[in-house]
């Protein structure tokens, strides 16, 4: 039985190659397009997940309060309370803090001298950091391999870049001048698909030696030092909601005495690990340009399902529209005996071998277009993933859900004909099969209208982002790191070096600074008006700058002045930008002038700034307080005329910085490809978003077109006695695209409002964003409504230019 069906199949696709073309086309498209997005999104899901108790991990997060509002909420808590959960709380079975810092790395090899690498991810922590992520030690022992000062654990990769093939423990590396540490143990690198990815780990205590004789208290009991990523790994199966309703009255006992003396609040958040990186965009993430975004996870997962369903309504449309074309099939089958049960498994094992064929042909498709996708994404999703049970198990169930969905309905309608109808030509569509097709074209078009505005409007909020004014110059402008290895010479080392660059032809101006725009502040602090202004602290970023900066990057000083060689005490003064006067309720910028402070020290306002991104456009403008501080340099910004001196500017830095700054190997970016690294992610959605939009369009016609050339078979004699009576190619073409072109104008109806809600609730999400313009859904519905008319017009013209003499001779 199943053999007959088969080859019966087998000849029903060899008779209408076409309609059979189309359709596994349009089956594997979708199949390739929604396999492809599908493991993207099981990339970005899978964060963290690799952990063995990753479920049982949470990150605490810090918000915090001034006079009612919230100022801040940061992805790095205080160092109390790791200690205050795990000592008063038995639902915390352990926890870690890791401490960022960064500088140079080196290591005197014997074989090949000095190595020298500027280094990022480095982390000061404590031994339980293996028992709570499950980082695999290869060699050491997690108990003590960072206990004790100045022990230092590596990652392999990090291993292989400083010690070759070399047993690197026990072996003394050097972090930047004078901290020299013992290997102690080497650790698996940490996979990408984790939201920290440290190379080296240095031992706790570490923090107290650099810090005495304060911060051996402060960096166990301190609760205003917000450096450290605390974690906590919980007991299975504790309620977290209750968990975290204790932990809040634990600390409002212990803080409120403070809070009320400073007008402020804090607030200590679990947050579960697997979310961090798609649902969290805190301040001082470990991994700020590698973050997620679970809307766009969101987005893409209805993408993917949106494309098969398009395909799979392609087969229903263009099988149910075919079955009055083989009435008379299963009107002879049934007049021999055949069952409805009979032909209804005739038509599913049709459905079946077209979906066969297209996952086939997916399957092959999807192997080689990842490497592709994996590039477009931004994400190196492991192509091991095709190996993978899950993907199979997901395959399958679209392949079976596939042919069940697509060919039950059209296996019903067929296996309902009347044999004694059919055989005397009296089958004719009915009304519900006609609004089934009808309703079904019209989701496709719905869908594919809201597709085509999300692309636009995703591309006009990037446009508008990456082209607004940031309110400082970050073109033609070369950044070399600040040396990690410094001396107390450095002041005066810094001073000369910025001299023999500006001699270089081609340099406009070198400033240096803290921080450069498009990097993230950490030093942060309270401040509070000296006299007036709100009660207690308010929270302000601190960026160091020189008499260079403000001029250099075209700031614009509003009130006062700029830091100035003129004026020796700078040191002591203070300027801010717009924001930090409005939250020290100044009245004007004018009024600030001349007033002091109190960050530390008292310092006097000396200038006020106009407001500037420091950071992208998808964050507010934060208040800022920039501080004169010649020997604190991280970063040279110098200011290039022209493209083509970069190179010879790079040439000419390179022996000035080697005699000023030896052992410190240079590094250097372009700060406006550094700035626009923050809307990289962003572009990669838009990309793939569009991209998909477009697959979902080509598919939705691929079925318009089948759909359009078998009605318009269908009516080619009435075509022909149309032209006899005189109607004109233009006149029949409109005739017969009319019916198409309603359902595309109602498709547009329904998706316009739905388009503006989803699009409104996106850009919800961007402190600066465009307003959704009518125009852009006009513009989306009328490209689909000509989309779809020459997708129809091609096979109505084509019929309309046949010679009606050919098409009536046997009337």
């Amino acid at each position: 039985m199943i053999k007959n069906y088969l080859k019966t199949a087998l000849r029903s696709f060899l008779k209408h190659r076409t309609f059979t073309l189309l359709n596994v086309v349009g089956l594997s498209l979708g199949l390739v397009a929604s396999l492809l997005i599908l493991q993207y999104v099981k990339y970005e899901r899978s964060f963290d997940r690799h952990i063995t108790r990753a479920d049982d991990i949470y990150r605490v997060e810090y918000d915090f309060w001034q006079n009612g509002k919230l100022r801040f909420e940061c992805a790095a808590a205080v160092p109390a309370v790791g200690a205050a959960l795990k000592t008063n709380f038995p639902e915390v079975e352990r926890f870690t803090r890791l401490y960022p810092v960064d500088g140079v790395i080196s290591y005197e090899s014997p074989e090949n001298g000095l190595i020298a690498h500027r280094e990022e991810k480095i982390e000061i922590t404590d031994s339980s950091v293996f028992k709570v992520f499950s980082w695999k030690l290869i060699k050491g022992e997690a108990d003590n391999v960072l206990r004790g000062p100045n022990k230092a654990v590596i990652s392999q990769k990090a291993a292989k870049k400083y010690f070759g093939t070399t047993d690197p423990i026990g072996k003394t590396i050097k972090f930047n001048a004078d901290r020299f540490f013992e290997v102690s143990g080497v650790f698996e690198d940490v996979p990408e698909n984790s939201h920290i990815k440290p190379d080296f780990l240095l031992s706790y205590e570490t923090i107290y030696e650099r810090n005495v004789p304060v911060a051996e208290q402060g960096a166990e009991t301190n609760w205003g030092w917000y450096d450290f990523n605390t974690y906590v790994l919980l007991q299975p199966g504790t309620d977290v909601p209750a968990l975290q309703a204790k932990w809040d009255e634990y600390v409002y006992k212990l803080r409120h005495e403070a809070w009320e003396q400073r007008n402020n609040k804090q607030a200590f958040v679990l947050k579960p690990i697997t979310d961090i990186h798609l649902y969290a965009n805190l301040l001082q993430e470990s991994e700020p340009d590698e973050r997620g975004d679970g809307d766009s996870v969101y987005a893409l997962t209805f993408i993917a399902l949106f494309i098969l369903i398009i395909a799979w309504v392609n087969y229903i449309n263009l099988a149910t529209a075919k079955s009055f074309d083989r009435a008379n099939e299963v009107g002879v089958r049934k007049a021999m005996g055949a069952q409805a049960s009979q032909l209804r498994g005739q038509f599913l094992a049709e459905s079946f071998l077209v979906n066969l064929f297209a996952s086939t042909i997916a399957i092959l498709a999807v192997a080689l277009l990842w490497p592709l996708f994996s590039k477009l994404s931004g994400r190196p999703i492991p192509i091991s993933y095709m190996l993978d049970a899950d993907f199979w198990l997901l395959l399958i169930g679209l392949f079976v859900g596939g042919t069940l969905l697509s060919g039950f309905y059209p296996a019903m309608v067929l296996s309902r004909f009347k044999p004694v109808s059919v055989l005397k030509g009296k089958v004719v569509a009915t009304s519900q099969g006609s609004l089934m097709r009808k309703s079904l074209v019209v989701f496709q078009f719905s869908a594919s209208v809201m597709l085509i505005v999300g692309s636009i409007v995703v591309f006009q909020q990037l446009r508008f982002m990456s082209g607004q004014k940031l309110g400082i110059d970050i073109n033609q402008t070369l950044v070399v790191k600040g040396p990690g290895v410094v001396d107390s010479t450095f002041q005066l080392k810094s001073a000369s070096f910025k001299s023999e660059i500006m001699q270089i032809a081609g340099v406009k101006s070198v400033a240096s600074s803290s921080n450069v725009p498009g990097d993230e502040i950490f030093w942060a602090n309270g401040i509070r008006r000296l006299s007036g202004g709100p009660e207690g602290n308010i929270q302000g970023y601190n960026v160091g700058i020189d008499h260079e900066y403000v001029k250099g990057f075209g700031l614009t000083v509003v009130a006062g002045r700029s830091f100035d060689l003129a004026h020796p005490n700078d040191e002591h003064n203070v300027m801010m930008n717009r924001a930090m006067v409005e939250a020290l309720d100044f009245k004007s910028p004018e009024e600030a002038i001349g007033q002091r402070i109190i960050q530390g020290d008292t310092m006097e306002i000396v200038g006020v700034l106009e407001n500037y991104h420091q950071m992208s456009l998808k964050e507010a403008v934060v208040p800022l307080v920039f501080r004169y501080t010649p020997t604190f340099a991280r970063f040279f910004a110098i200011k290039v005329e022209g493209d083509n001196n970069y190179n010879n500017v790079l040439s000419a830095i390179e022996e000035p910085w080697n005699r000023f700054f030896p052992g410190n190997p240079i590094d250097y970016f372009y700060l406006d490809q550094f700035f626009g690294r923050q809307y990289e992610s962003d572009r990669q959605f838009g990309s793939i978003f569009t991209l998909f939009t477009g697959l979902a369009i080509f598919i939705a016609c691929l079925g318009l077109f089948g759909l359009a050339s078998f009605l318009t078979t269908q009516r080619t004699k009435e075509i022909g006695i149309r032209k006899v009576l005189g109607s004109s190619v233009v006149n029949i073409v409109l005739l017969l695209s009319r019916g198409f072109i309603q359902l595309v104008l109602v498709a547009n109806l329904i998706a316009w409002p739905l388009a503006w809600y989803a699009m409104n609730n996106w850009l919800q999400g961007f402190p600066y964003r465009i307003t959704l313009n009518p125009l852009w859904f006009i513009l989306a519905g009328g490209g689909v409504v000509l989309i779809a008319f020459a997708s129809v017009g091609f096979q109505t013209l084509k019929a309309a230019l046949v010679n009606p003499a050919r098409t009536l001779k046997y009337e």
